[in-house]
């Protein structure tokens, strides 16, 4: 499976070349980093950002095509979905994004997110009871993933819940992936187990 990174060169908070020395590093020492450096990025760098990145999303010919999009509601350190999602109900888009039962991840069509969403589990923003409209996992054209990293292979460093790698590997075969994450998320090689699931392509910035 091709491979697409679009973004600059890996850097660090403070304009370092962020090289993530992985071999020495595990996997819960390489998330203590890059939360850290998360939430100390300013919040007018983030949104700058986010919205290099939304343009870059809204481009590609995947996303174009896309008439059903599951998208994750980002936390307020990670790259914003929230203009995103909001995007795509403006196209026409049928969104879809996730919430947590029974230790799994169950989607559900997004109507308005102003007024459906609560906060869940682990303080991640998701669909009410009331506004809960399922949705199958073969009607998904492209999800578009979080990740405290990314490595040139496509495979990505989550908060270590596992709860988007089994539903990514739930996926038809068809379904695009694409991981959205800052250029100092970024690295070469991340360590990987057996189930971990990789994107097509990660857009950075």
């Amino acid at each position: 499976m091709r491979r697409t990174l679009i973004g600059t060169r890996p850097r660090a908070a403070h304009g370092e070349v962020n090289t993530l020395p992985q071999r020495l590093m595990d996997k819960r020492q390489l998330r203590k980093k890059l939360l850290r450096q998360l939430k100390t990025q300013k919040e007018e760098d983030r949104r700058r950002k986010s919205a290099t990145i939304r343009r870059k999303l809204v481009c590609l010919t995947v996303f174009r095509r896309a008439k059903t999009v599951l998208c994750y509601v980002s936390l307020p350190y990670e790259v914003d979905t929230w203009r995103l999602i909001a995007t795509m109900l403006e196209l026409g888009k049928r969104v879809v994004v996730p919430r947590v039962k029974n230790h799994q991840l169950q989607l559900s069509q997004l109507h308005d997110p102003l007024t459906e969403l609560t906060r869940g589990s682990f303080g991640v923003w998701e669909p009410t009871a009331e506004a809960f409209r399922p949705m199958r996992l073969q009607d998904i054209e492209l999800v578009v993933v979080p990740g405290l990293a990314f490595d040139r292979r496509g495979y990505r460093l989550g908060h270590g819940w596992g709860y988007f790698d089994r539903l990514l590997a739930r996926l038809p075969s068809t379904t695009s992936r694409i991981g959205l994450c800052f250029d100092f998320q970024r690295c070469d090689r991340l360590p990987t187990n057996p189930h971990d699931q990789a994107v097509q392509t990660v857009l950075s910035a």
